[in-house]
This record gives C-alpha cells, structure tokens and sequence, in this order.
C-alpha cells in the first residue's frame, strides 16, 4: 500500500473506502478496488482528499478492512455474530435471547492498546438475537501482523449469556386486587415481557396482602413447573404490604432495594436455587424498562448476583425513562 497525491492515482486501484461527509451523514464516495479516473480527482479534492492510499499488492501490514474482523473473532464468545462493516468498524450482534456478559476489567486492559477499540452496551444489557452489543473499531489505517495477532491472542472479553430458564410464575398481590375493587394492571406488562424474551408464564394467581397466602402462591407456582417467580406490588413500606415479610420467611433475600431508578423497591431472593422476585408498582407506570429487565433478566440466565454486585448498579441506575414525580423545590 503506497500513499500518493490524488492528481497522481489516476489508473491506480484505490486501496481503501473514501467518505463524503455531508448534512446528511457519512458516505462512501469511492469504495476500495475502485480504479481512479480523472473525474475521479476533482470528486475526492471536493471531499477533501488529497492524498489516496493505493493498492501495490501484499505486503507487512494488516489493514482497516482485516483487522477488526480477525480480533474481533478473538475476544467474542460463542453467542456473537461478526459482521465486518466498513471504515475500520466490525459490528458485533446476539445471536440469542440473553444477557450481555463483559469482564469489564478485561475491557479495561484491551482498549489500552488505544490502536483496536471494544465499544459495547453496559454489562448484563438484555438482548434479542439481532440486537447490536458492540462494536470493535481500528484507529490507525494499518497495523504490523504482530500487533494484530497480539490482540486476537488476548482473550475471550464479550458474550451473552442465553437465558437458562424459561417458565415463570406470576403472583399478584393486593387485597384491593382480590377483592375485585381494582383491575389488576400488571399482568399484560408482564405477559408482554414474557413474550419479548422468549418466556411463558405457567402460573398466575392473585392473593391478598397476606403472608400466608403468598407464600402458599409462590409454592403453587412452583409445583406447576415455574422456574422464577414474580411477585407484584406489596414491596413498600406501607403497613399493609407483607410481600417482604412472606419472601422473607421463605427464601434468603439477597437484596430488598435496587439502586436504580424508577422500581427501587424491588426485592431478589433465592428459594433453594429458584429466583424470588419482586418488583413495585411503579412497573406498570414504567413498563418499558423496569426491573423486570434490569435485574430479572439476568435471574433468568442464571446470573445471581451478590450484594456488590447490586451495590454497583447504583452507577448508571437512573434509568432513561424514570421521570420525578414529586414537585421540585431547590436548596440553597
């Protein structure tokens, strides 16, 4: 690969995408293997360029167009698929319903070659199959076959981790609910969560706010095959919600409280190796991202997190969608 003036590439094959960057965005104005012409110049001065890399052929170097592919196949585990795009990028996708999983201090040491760059969503993000997790991207236009297979040597940094269970049991509570004085408002934000990432829901019931109950509710589902089980509303601190208290006798809590913003109030349990959990009322208002996806997600693929780990949720826990709803004062 020779660099030359572009007055002087004229009959020489281009050696690598050129861009046209205009209101509209970037794109290709003359793609790779692209022979030069005359009027073909004025074009590339128009965008800017002066000088075209010009293709003589093999030589020492790895270049944009290999190189994210070949590292990207390196540190990529089973469940992404590679797709090379263009101008140094390779797009990483899911191929399965999951969680996204980063050894983050991995992450860390890679990107500090600051040559090949791993950019990707956050850390347990839940996916779909087709759904972009990251993206590998190449700075320098060219890298030695040793710096490149160096990077395709450093390990495994990124996966998904596909959903090990499937089957859920749902088990509403309020006294208001069982009693008929209010229509149940969270079993179709549920059901439509189920539907997205690929889960059935094999139970349903609605108790009261009462201890017994609940935890009888949660021992049905279970005996119908559940493999999860949630548990809706009854999760504050008011006197009458005693969803706390049930899953609390039952299971070993692991956390009542999420450091994210809306649905705080939520509760993670384990009964003998069956993730227990409970979720606020503010699901419903907030249906489109919840808990549900943040931390239930990772239950269903077997992700049972410690404290730390939901201590950490803190950082990047106000969520896009969450909105105040008390009246805004400042303090001086």
């Amino acid at each position: 690969m020779k660099q030359v003036k572009t007055e002087e590439a004229v009959g020489k094959i281009l050696g690598y995408d050129t861009t046209y960057v205009g209101k509209d965005g970037a794109t290709t104005l003359l793609p790779r293997g692209h022979v030069i012409t005359k009027e073909d110049v004025e074009r590339l001065k128009d965008s800017g360029v002066y000088y075209v890399w010009i293709d003589e052929g093999s030589d020492d170097y790895v270049y944009e167009w290999d190189i994210t592919p070949q590292i990207a196949q390196g540190i990529c585990g089973e469940n992404i698929s590679i797709s090379p795009g263009k101008q140094g990028s390779t797009l990483l996708f899911s191929k399965v319903k999951g969680v996204i999983t980063i050894d983050v201090e991995r992450l860390v040491n890679f990107n500090l070659n600051q040559n090949v760059l791993l950019i990707t969503r956050f850390n347990y993000t839940p996916v779909i199959e087709g759904d972009l997790v990251g993206v590998v991207e190449v700075i320098p236009f060219k890298m030695t076959k040793e710096e490149v297979d160096k990077l395709k040597n450093f390990g495994k940094v990124i996966d998904v981790a596909p959903f090990k269970k499937s089957k859920i049991g749902l088990v509403i509570t309020g006294t208001e609910i069982y009693e008929g004085r209010k229509q149940d408002q969270y079993y179709p934000v549920i059901k439509s969560k189920a539907d997205k990432y690929g889960w059935s829901i094999v139970y349903k019931e609605i108790v009261p706010d009462d201890e017994d109950k609940i935890i009888n509710a949660i021992k049905k589902a279970l005996d119908n095959g559940a493999e999860a089980v949630i548990v809706t509303g009854g999760a504050s601190v008011d006197p009458t919600d005693k969803t706390y208290i049930a899953i609390r006798k039952i299971a070993d809590v692991i956390s009542y409280g999420l450091p994210i913003k809306p649905t705080t109030m939520s509760i993670v349990a384990v009964w003998n190796s069956i993730p227990i959990f409970a979720i606020s009322a503010g699901g419903i208002y907030y249906s489109d991202y919840n808990a549900i996806d943040v931390m239930f997600t990772r239950l269903m693929a077997g992700v049972i997190p410690k404290k730390e780990d939901i201590a950490l949720m803190g950082h990047g826990g106000l969520l896009p969608n969450f909105q105040p709803k008390m009246k805004i004062r400042s303090i001086h």
